[in-house]
């Protein structure tokens, strides 16, 4: 009796733990901690779950586990894919990618971009050792900015046609870069963007930067990069409506998080409307997956 007691009461504290975890996972806006733990959002619930089974004769803890299987249910449909609509707008193609900034070579990395023929490009971690593809690409995307983040390596955005009309101005450690370009259907804004990392790091910080600067543009938007955050955290959402933008496409595992390799969607791609679908990308010589998105802006006026 006193063994079983005390295995009720292990499940007991392990519920409570996995549904406080759950719960502050949702207090992004309150406190950047809250993103931080939400990127063990799916965890959490499946801990919560196991731990409710073995506690099913108690309605408390059937409770708890119908609500985690919730959870369980809306991220697992979050992950279906979804189709581009036949409708009219400006249809985009858009590589996505965290280079690594001590990687081993991007030949095949460069292959990849020409053959997904992507109209825009955005690149993280762009080193010294990683600059070169700038030039190797210019052919292919002749209207390209960069600015210099962190000795990880700088941001980078390309374009294959248009004009420039507009570039943002580099800001110190701010890791974004960007371009208006002129296009058939309006100008657009391009832009990429690098976050540190959540808190205990300064990422908090970094994102009311970036608010800021995103407040300050109008017109159409495509904003992608290496967050260093899932889809649903609150850092994401000031950034979609700055900008007026939704993140594009299902969520999908982009950085298999050490030391267990747990995977987990830390690089996105934002559009004016949202609509899109996305492909994951090798990761060739980085540590990230990359991102081909096919977008669908609304027509413009």
């Amino acid at each position: 009796m006193k063994g079983r007691a005390l295995l009720r009461s292990l499940g007991w504290l392990v519920l409570g733990a996995a549904l406080l975890g759950l719960a502050l996972g949702y207090l992004g806006l309150l406190h950047p901690a809250g993103d931080s733990l939400a990127v063990f959002r799916l965890p959490f619930a499946g801990l919560a779950m196991i731990a409710a089974f073995c506690l099913r004769r108690d309605w408390r803890a059937a409770l708890a586990g119908a609500a985690a299987s919730l959870v369980v249910l809306v991220g697992w449909l979050g992950i279906l894919p979804d189709a581009l609509p036949d409708a009219p707008g400006h249809r985009l193609r858009v590589y996505q990618k965290n280079m690594l900034y001590r990687n081993t070579g991007n030949a095949a990395l460069i292959a990849s971009i020409r053959q997904s023929g992507a109209d825009l490009v955005m690149l993280e971690e762009v080193s010294a050792a990683n600059l070169p593809i700038l030039e190797a690409l210019q052919a292919d995307y002749p209207l390209q900015a960069y600015c210099p983040f962190r000795a990880v390596g700088g941001v980078a955005v390309l374009a294959r046609q248009g004009g420039i009309v507009d570039q943002l101005p580099c800001q110190a450690d701010l890791g974004m870069a960007g371009l208006r370009i002129g296009t058939a259907e309006g100008p657009l804004w391009v832009i990429a963007l690098h976050l540190p990392w959540p808190w205990p790091h300064e990422q908090s910080d970094h994102v009311q930067r970036v608010v800021g600067q995103l407040r300050g543009l109008d017109g159409e938007m495509v904003l992608a990069g290496d967050f260093n955050t899932v889809g649903w955290a609150n850092a994401l959402s000031q950034i979609e409506a700055a900008g007026h933008m939704e993140r594009v496409g299902a969520y999908v595992s982009t950085f298999d998080l050490p030391p267990l390799g747990y995977g987990i969607g830390i690089d996105h791609i934002l559009a004016t409307g949202g609509t899109g679908v996305l492909m994951r990308q090798p990761k060739f010589s980085s540590d990230h997956y990359g991102l081909l998105a096919d977008i669908l802006l609304p027509p413009s006026g």
